[in-house]
């Protein structure tokens, strides 16, 4: 592992039949840095994000997390280990309410379990992170709301305050931008704003102009391999990115 790096994705391989989701892609991510992935539909970004969380495990390849070796660390133990993700179709108990929702995120994480014979939602260890989180993406004055009766950003941020919920020191954010408004995209991008620094993230995202406002880095997928990793001022000027994905974007 690169001594700069947190996350290090080597050689990674996933393929379904005869098609190559994922071609021995090589990628690593800073400490405090957000690197954006990028690519047309298609490109296996959702695949390749699956694999680092562990929802999908890679033919070939290797992940690590701080230099450990986390490839077949089972998903529901990857947030125990420093990394928690963020889906691209929000996943969340719609009867209960947002604090709920963050709570048994804290519970699912720990090695304890839930004791039947007491109330969980007196458990201040469950509920003193769940607030916190929720306070964190400015999500406090709906904690008691069902997931339910939450507009579609709100449930974008819920979603971001349970992977932090979880103390995770790499956050991986699978289009945090999917179907929000104009004025519900510029709260997550103040929100991405205020995280970055303070956790590694690799970022999945559409939207350009958030990915170049946002990115210390960017790396372009096609085809299930990288083709460019640069700053965004360098991906903006290379030929071969705005052939293969840029142009078609504008």
């Amino acid at each position: 592992m690169t001594e700069t790096a947190k996350l290090e994705i080597r050689n990674l391989r996933k393929a379904f039949a005869a098609l190559v989701a994922t071609n021995d892609v090589n990628l690593t991510v800073r400490p405090g840095e957000l690197h954006a992935l990028i690519g047309p539909n298609g490109a296996g970004k959702t695949t390749l994000i699956s694999q680092i969380s562990g929802e999908l495990i890679p033919d070939s390849g290797q992940i690590l997390l701080d230099g450990k070796d986390i490839t077949r660390v089972p998903a529901h133990r990857r947030a125990s280990v420093g990394l928690a993700r963020s889906f691209q179709i929000s996943q969340l108990y719609n009867e209960f309410t947002a604090e709920d929702n963050v709570a048994m995120a804290v519970q699912a994480q720990s090695d304890r379990r839930f004791n039947l014979w007491r109330n969980a939602r007196k458990d201040a260890s469950l509920r003193e992170p769940a607030r916190a989180a929720l306070e964190r993406v400015g999500l406090a004055d709906r904690a008691d709301q069902r997931v339910s009766d939450l507009a579609h950003g709100e449930k974008r941020q819920l979603e971001l305050a349970i992977a932090l919920s979880l103390n995770a020191s790499v956050l991986l954010l699978d289009e945090p931008m999917a179907g929000l408004g104009a004025e519900e995209s510029r709260r997550m991008k103040d929100l991405l704003l205020d995280l970055k620094g303070q956790y590694a993230i690799l970022l999945v995202e559409h939207d350009m102009d958030i990915v170049f406002a946002l990115a210390d880095r960017v790396t372009v997928l096609v085809y299930g391999k990288p083709i460019f990793t640069g700053t965004p001022d360098e991906v903006r000027q290379n030929s071969v990115v705005r052939d293969a994905y840029l142009g078609r974007e504008e």
